[in-house]
């Protein structure tokens, strides 16, 4: 990545992995855990969420020019190097499969039931080949302008739906009970991955600087729009806890309604949503691009995203298992970004104490 971005094409980064983890049922899965204290349980785990980017923001002023991977070396050498950049990986390629199951998923049961999968499936891919082919330099171009749009998207959602709110069902307030809501809720701190694509930040940024406004602006954001989400959901669906639709946030658009002039909008937002996904699927691969020729030391390494692509979708292809990718969004992932946020600090950590002891020789 030898280019560098600006604040606001920063944070659009940042936003546009928190937005799409809203569309694909992320706030549902809070809800089923901590019940009606699910609102007060993303601000308490915000708040952890806050205090964990200004640790990150202040861990990195000592790698101003480098990313986990490079700290990763210099720490434990090509060996852990290796050991975080496959962690990453993994972690990307499970991002991209579920995010193209869920969406391929929606579209065939919504408005393709009788498409082959594999066709829904081919246009995903075509698509993320020739966002791989023009680099990630104009799609983060791109990103800024979707993430605008989504972000004004949810707006209309939110506005569009006040009329359908009850409060009253968000009680009692601090859910069915204190442990839920604060200690076992402390567990949606998944709830912010975005928090581990900061781990790749610093060196793309053109001002050093900005690092920490970005890691703030952003985590608040984030929180913002997924408390608004949530609050939406529980006081409009109360049976949103049992249920196994598809897309919780499809419900919400299938209730706006502008007058008599402005009804069933949810074809528009679900076309939206496709851009949001492609944009969000293209930095993910280009992630593991720029994380792949580290590893192998290899200056190019777009030509690889093309074996990647072929990967994931011979995986698609073979495991259309529903139970499988539940599995992989509702445990595997939360606990996955778990471990991966802990090493990653851990690492960062002794990368400073061994910077410091160095710089005192």
């Amino acid at each position: 990545m030898n280019f560098k971005i600006g604040k606001f094409q920063a944070v659009s980064l940042i936003l546009i992995v928190m937005i799409n983890k809203i569309l694909l049922n992320l706030p549902k899965e809070v809800i089923k855990q901590s019940k009606t204290g699910a609102p007060i349980t993303i601000i308490y785990v915000g708040i952890l969420s806050l205090l964990v980017a200004l640790f990150i923001s202040f861990l990195f002023k000592k790698f101003p020019n480098e990313d986990i991977i490079d700290i990763s070396k210099f720490v434990g050498k090509k060996p852990l190097q290796i050991l975080m950049g496959t962690v990453f990986i993994i972690l990307f390629s499970t991002i991209i499969i579920t995010v193209i199951y869920e969406f391929t998923n929606l579209l065939q049961i919504i408005y393709f039931p009788t498409t082959p999968i594999y066709l829904l499936l081919l246009a995903f891919f075509l698509c993320m080949a020739v966002a791989n082919h023009v680099g990630l330099k104009s799609i983060l171009k791109t990103n800024s302008i979707v993430v605008m749009l989504m972000l004004l998207s949810l707006i209309v959602i939110f506005l569009g739906t006040i009329n359908n709110l009850e409060f009253a069902r968000i009680h009692p307030i601090l859910g069915t009970n204190l442990s839920n809501t604060f200690l076992k809720g402390t567990e949606n701190l998944f709830a912010y991955s975005a928090l581990l694509y900061l781990f790749f930040l610093a060196p793309l940024l053109k001002n050093k600087k900005d690092f920490k406004k970005v890691a703030l602006i952003s985590t608040l954001i984030t929180g913002l729009f997924l408390v608004f989400t949530i609050t939406t959901l529980l006081t409009i669906f109360p049976f949103i806890t049992h249920s196994e639709e598809v897309l919780s946030m499809y419900l919400l658009t299938r209730c706006i309604e502008f007058g008599d002039f402005l009804q069933r909008t949810d074809a528009a937002f679900i076309l939206l949503w496709i851009i949001s996904a492609f944009s969000y699927l293209s930095v993910s691969l280009n992630f593991i691009n720029h994380i792949f020729g580290k590893l192998t030391n290899c200056t190019e390494s777009n030509s690889y995203s093309y074996s990647f692509l072929g990967i994931f979708f011979g995986l698609l292809i073979l495991f259309q298992n529903q139970s499988l990718f539940k599995f992989l969004e509702t445990t595997f992932y939360k606990y996955y970004i778990w471990g991966t946020l802990i090493l990653s600090l851990l690492i960062l950590i002794i990368g400073n104490f061994k910077r410091k002891e160095i710089r005192s020789r």
